[in-house]
């Protein structure tokens, strides 16, 4: 069996700005806002660990004052690869207006993204964008996104209204396993079809029926919003409230999810502080005619709530507030958890201190988890993420100029925490054929989630050096300890986690960077002991690039170098050593 995969060799971000200036004219502040926009494309690369890629779609943000990295507060998450990891190419001078990028791979690997803006002046702003990414031939996987978004400023407030689309296409690739042998489905259905095994759900399927399942699926997804926020220059009441509907359908599973959306931030002054709430609606509601085969509701709503109190001042900030969660119809209906966080910067520019005590109930929708491993069974719907504690603490310091060194600890308590193991089958009746003693327990290459009450404690640093902005290398490293209830492992998960990375500017037209990622201690449930190790994941990068006008700059990423075959999940090797080389042209 060709064991060779793809992961994805680019994937575009578009990094957009909410400028604000302010100009002084004797005694008079007149304020002034412009919406402008700038097609900054960046070479990712993505689907190397465990998640797979997400395509951003285009979104205005508002520009947040950062004076230095040793103020800025660390947004402490699971583990380091799903922290957006330093991208180190070339970026071309923003674009004029458009902006059109493509780009080539082997193995046949494709790349195309266009934006361009329809309407464009003082107090509007509409654009149109298309992105595709894809990789053809015995493994298949391709995604294709459009999206409109508009942007109207008033003398007060902003309206930003926005749709978009997108269209997944990839097939189950990945090997099947008897016991913890990997095989191939086609050869033991040809040999031991008639062989009957019972599902999780206490059907039976024979190996014949279990082969022919879709070997492809596609998924669709629809998103529209719309909403309104302060200017960035508001003093009095901050806000930014909207409306939301997402669409997710699988195709080859006759499954859809709906959900609609209500979601605001609000803020007001109080003595020199600020009063704040958070508040975040969500209803959703599935396909009737495929609910027989699921294991979760119909239709269900979920509420959160989030007051807190705000104190900043230039030493640093603290936070306190309380996080709600209420649901209606599934799952626990009250998940409450402290927002208590704060920084002190003892030493401004050179040492701060933060920490915090929070927690949180994270929506797992199909739309999320879909996008988190598409190869999920689609009985399942992993129910939503109770997590009541979630501590951290550390320092950052700064010894010189332009190096900064931030090392962290936290412990987290979650309630239901999902793992993803491979979808087990128990034989019930033989084959006629001799079947060997390992086909007693068949794993699919469908993913089941299992779930148990967990603690996880880690440890990590980050570390990033500049010179000049000429050289900049990075480190991102972190263990994670598990205890989990009633498992062995805490499945599919990492216990260390590492990112390092450099790029050099060689002129001002041509830059090369390199990364490395390494992850380790993960195992797969595919037997009732202790479960299989997986292969550790070393990947090597190398990427390159020329701005050969102020309009055109060509690239070129060579990927996997050391051109190992790790898995992303039990079964779903990696891409070997494979390269792209593409053209960017703004107009």
């Amino acid at each position: 069996m060709n064991k060779k995969i793809f992961y994805f060799l680019s994937l575009p971000v578009f990094a957009y700005a909410l400028p604000v200036a302010a100009q002084e004219n004797d005694t008079v502040v007149h304020k002034s806002v412009t919406v402008t926009r700038e097609f900054q494309p960046v070479i990712i690369d993505a689907g190397k660990i465990i998640t797979f890629p997400t395509v951003i779609e285009p979104s205005v943000e508002k520009t947040k004052p950062v004076y230095s990295d040793i103020t800025t507060p660390l947004n402490i998450d699971y583990n380091i690869h799903l922290l957006k990891p330093e991208e180190l190419v070339h970026k071309p001078l923003p674009a004029k207006n458009g902006f059109f990028r493509a780009g080539f791979g082997y193995p046949l690997n494709t790349l195309g993204d266009f934006m361009y803006p329809l309407l464009k002046n003082d107090q509007n702003r509409l654009d149109v964008g298309l992105h595709h990414l894809g990789t053809f031939g015995d493994k298949v996987h391709s995604k294709t996104s459009g999206s409109l978004q508009f942007n109207h400023l008033f003398d007060k407030l902003e309206l930003y209204a926005g749709a978009g689309g997108r269209h997944d296409f990839f097939n189950y690739y990945a090997r099947s396993f008897a016991g913890t042998d990997p095989v191939i489905m086609s050869d033991v259905a040809s040999r031991y079809g008639d062989a009957s095994y019972s599902t999780p759900e206490d059907n039976s399927l024979s190996l014949f029926q279990l082969s022919a399942l879709p070997l492809n699926d596609t998924h669709w997804r629809f998103n529209s919003h719309v909403g309104a926020r302060s200017l960035p220059l508001a003093d009095d009441l901050i806000f930014d409230a909207g409306v939301n509907y997402d669409l997710f359908k699988s195709a080859g599973n006759n499954l859809t999810e709906n959900r609609i959306r209500i979601n605001g931030s609000f803020s007001v002054p109080f003595q020199k502080n600020r009063l704040g709430m958070d508040v975040d609606i969500n209803s959703f509601m599935y396909n009737k005619n495929s609910a027989s085969g699921l294991n979760f509701d119909e239709q269900y709503s979920l509420l959160k709530f989030n007051p807190y109190w705000m104190l900043t001042g230039e030493r640093g900030y603290l936070r306190l507030g309380v996080k709600t969660g209420i649901s209606i119809g599934h799952g626990q209906v009250f998940t409450p958890s402290p927002d208590v966080t704060a920084q002190w910067n003892a030493l401004p520019e050179y040492l701060a201190l933060y920490g915090g005590v929070t927690g949180d109930l994270t929506v797992n929708s199909l739309n999320r988890i879909y996008n988190e491993n598409r190869y999920l069974s689609p009985q399942n719907r992993p129910e939503d993420t109770y997590t009541p504690i979630d501590a951290y603490a550390g320092l950052k310091f700064s010894p010189v100029f332009n190096l900064l060194i931030d090392v962290y600890g936290q412990y987290k308590i979650i309630n239901n925490q999902y793992f993803y193991i491979n979808r087990p089958y128990e034989l019930l009746v033989p084959s006629a054929s001799q079947m060997p003693g390992n086909m007693n327990n068949f794993f699919h290459n469908r993913f089941d989630v299992i779930y148990s009450k967990a603690q996880r404690a880690t440890v990590g640093m980050r570390t990033a050096w500049d010179f000049k902005n000429q050289v900049n290398v990075y480190l991102k490293g972190a263990y994670h300890y598990w205890n989990v209830d009633g498992q062995a492992h805490a499945w599919q998960m990492p216990a260390w986690d590492a990112d390092l990375g450099a790029s050099v500017k060689i002129n001002n037209d041509i830059s090369v960077n390199t990364q490395f990622i390494f992850q380790e201690g993960r195992y797969a449930l595919l037997s009732e002991t202790d479960g299989t190790r997986m292969a550790p994941v070393l990947d090597l990068n190398l990427g390159a690039a020329y701005a050969y006008r102020d309009w055109m700059s060509v690239f070129l990423k060579v990927n996997n170098i050391l051109n190992k075959k790790y898995e992303t999940y039990s079964g779903y090797d990696v891409q070997g050593i494979n390269a792209m080389i593409g053209a960017a042209f703004s107009f």
